[in-house]
């Protein structure tokens, strides 16, 4: 984000003392934040809820901190430990009602702005530092992460590396240690919640402090602490991943790379905060004409420490948008990403404008606050229909209605949906012991007759809520059940170590050849019915691979194992293509599978295929409960 260049602050009335001003600001962006995101406090689950409930009742809530095991598991290979944690919280003191775990969420994205006009304040007047925390609330961003409760760490995030510069300011011009350690612990939490709040020490050492403050030695030897933080957190966190990877590779492979990514970031930025349109790329150029009256506006000694605190302010943003600006289908589902890029944009518009210029600075902004509006409506417009349909899942499965059985609508993958859901049912089941709780009848063979398919629960977009599938045309309801039933499968390339997802062995891959550039599999997993969902993982990120076949080939030496007719299909037989055949040969002995389970108490389980007898991918089991056995749910 960007930082103000240092400016007198407005006067204070005498009688009145500035922190009763201030605190009636912060009471303001309260109301704003339940007026405009108010209608969370009417949301059930959604999204990644049931995977967080699931592992909350698997783990202490400090393992997740001091247990490397653990914080690979619920975070997969980023290191955000908070997220669980705040869901430990909120269960401890709310159990498994979702209400008041959207009040603490709103409360995090008031305190996210409130911290940010605090910080501010250091530099401006009250109304200057005011809209920039007001325009963080409206944004796009904040629409579409007020809705849902697996963000909270972001909000948490941006509060703690806000508070966390507010403290590094009074250490340097209060020339008081104390302050500085306080900082540097408010930067360890803020990198405890998410990755994006790391590169804020660059804002430490490079941002212009306001009038006064002192420079050179004098400041950076206060930001000491906070640069060990920052030492000790790359240490930690190459060993707890054992290395400095992601989910994605980074967009920078080459020099040559470097166009491409500014123009796909440039647009990126544009579409997701402003908008596609002519409002939104104006008001996008308006940020940048903001950036440069902001330089303008200072006296020609200040410049280039305006310019150095732009820099830093440019790689906090840009730096974890290298490994998050790939080639998505539709950025709005992550416009969590674009959060503190938001942040960002929001605090140019306080700074200072060149005295010609600074009569156009409102009309400039009343553009930007209209692109951002209409993108901020776009957005609630784009979520609405994705939370509606996470909500009747959800509600499905953690309360099923007698007699109906559930085709789940997957949204991100083959097996997304299912797997969240169960976890959540999985979750009751461990969370609250002594209450009775039903399973979820899913869809695992078609119906065998007409009263059967009256059963079947499917997703409409119409009503947003489930219909029977028998209140579709025909053709519509065969396609519905054909495309459950289907065999669907995935190449996940994560490389290795693969981050712990599965909770044991099942099935078997009984043989592995390689033909040229193709990788050909066949074994069996303890399916049910004719569909299967498979998931091909262990290769590393630059691998390119894809799955060409998945069939089901029958096996009746499982159904005479399982002693169930309705696992005769449970064989299958898949092709894999690589690029070249050393990559194919280097695939063949790295690959690992994973399927979720379909069997009585497996439903929220990933499952591992052992190869050719062998257990091998043992960095993907998930290590046993640290306060809960795995095996407590159903």
């Amino acid at each position: 984000m960007t930082i103000p260049p240092a400016q007198p602050t407005q006067p204070t009335q005498p009688n009145k003392p500035a922190w009763a001003a201030d605190l009636a600001v912060l009471g303001a962006l309260c109301l704003l934040a339940f007026a405009v995101h108010g209608s969370a406090l009417q949301g059930f689950w959604r999204w990644d809820d049931g995977q967080h409930l699931f592992f909350l009742g698997l783990y202490s809530p400090w393992s997740v901190f001091l247990d490397p095991q653990v914080t690979r598991t619920v975070s997969g290979n980023q290191f955000a430990p908070w997220n669980l944690f705040v869901y430990q919280v909120n269960h401890a003191l709310f159990g498994l009602n979702p209400l008041p775990y959207y009040v603490h969420h709103l409360l995090s994205l008031v305190g996210a702005a409130g911290a940010l006009y605090l910080l501010l304040r250091r530099w401006l007047g009250r109304w200057q530092a005011l809209v920039p925390a007001a325009l963080l609330l409206i944004g796009a961003p904040a629409v579409h992460m007020a809705q849902q409760l697996m963000v909270g760490h972001y909000l948490d995030g941006m509060l703690f590396a806000c508070l966390g510069l507010w403290a590094y300011v009074h250490a340097v011009q209060k020339a008081q240690w104390r302050w500085a350690l306080l900082a540097a612990g408010f930067y360890l939490l803020s990198t405890l919640c998410k990755e994006v709040y790391v590169p804020w020490i660059a804002l430490y050492l490079l941002l212009p402090l306001p009038a006064g403050s002192p420079r050179g030695w004098a400041r950076w030897r206060f930001a000491g602490p906070a640069l060990a933080v920052a030492l000790a957190y790359a240490a930690l966190r190459i060993a707890v991943f054992s290395g400095v990877g992601g989910y994605h590779r980074h967009a920078l492979d080459s020099w040559r790379a470097v166009l491409a990514f500014a123009g796909e970031l440039a647009r990126v930025l544009t579409d997701g905060l402003l908008g596609t349109g002519v409002l939104g790329v104006a008001a996008g150029a308006l940020c940048l004409a903001c950036a440069v009256a902001g330089v303008l506006a200072q006296p020609a000694p200040a410049r280039p420490r305006m310019l150095v605190g732009l820099g830093a302010a440019t790689v906090v943003v840009v730096f974890p948008l290298l490994f998050a600006v790939q080639d998505y289908a539709d950025w709005m589902v992550y416009t969590r990403f674009l959060w503190v890029p938001w942040a960002a944009a929001c605090v140019l518009w306080s700074l200072k404008w060149p005295a010609p210029l600074a009569r156009w600075k409102t009309a400039a902004l009343l553009v930007f606050v209209a692109a951002a509006a209409q993108q901020s409506l776009a957005q609630r417009a784009h979520d609405r229909p994705i939370d509606a349909m996470f909500e009747a899942h959800y509600a499905f499965a953690m309360q099923p209605p007698a007699g109906q059985i559930l085709a789940p609508f997957e949204f991100f993958s083959p097996i997304s949906m299912t797997s969240m859901i169960m976890n959540a049912n999985a979750a009751q089941w461990i969370l609250e012991p002594g209450k009775p709780h039903a399973r979820p009848a899913l869809l695992r063979a078609a119906p065998a007759d007409a009263a059967e398919r009256a059963r079947i629960r499917v997703w409409s977009e119409k009503c947003l809520c489930l219909v029977p599938l028998t209140s579709l045309p025909p053709g519509q309801q065969d396609d519905a059940v054909r495309s459950h039933l289907v065999n669907a499968g995935a190449v996940l390339q994560l490389g290795k170590p693969l981050p712990p997802m599965a909770h044991g062995y099942a099935g078997s891959i009984d043989e592995i050849t390689v033909v040229g550039r193709q990788v050909h599999l066949s074994g069996w997993t303890p399916t049910i019915g004719t569909g299967r969902k498979l998931v091909i993982t262990g290769l590393p990120p630059e691998a390119q691979a894809r799955l060409d076949e998945l069939v089901s080939t029958e096996r009746p030496d499982v159904v005479q194992a399982y002693r169930r007719p309705d696992m005769l299909l449970s064989g299958f037989r898949a092709r894999l293509s690589f690029a070249d055949e050393a990559s194919a040969q280097a695939g063949s002995k790295a690959l690992c599978a994973l399927f979720p389970g379909q069997l009585t108490g497996q439903e929220h389980q990933f499952l591992l295929l052992p190869v050719q007898g062998r257990q091998l991918c043992n960095e993907a089991l998930i290590p046993e409960a640290t306060r809960l056995a795995s095996g407590d749910g159903p």
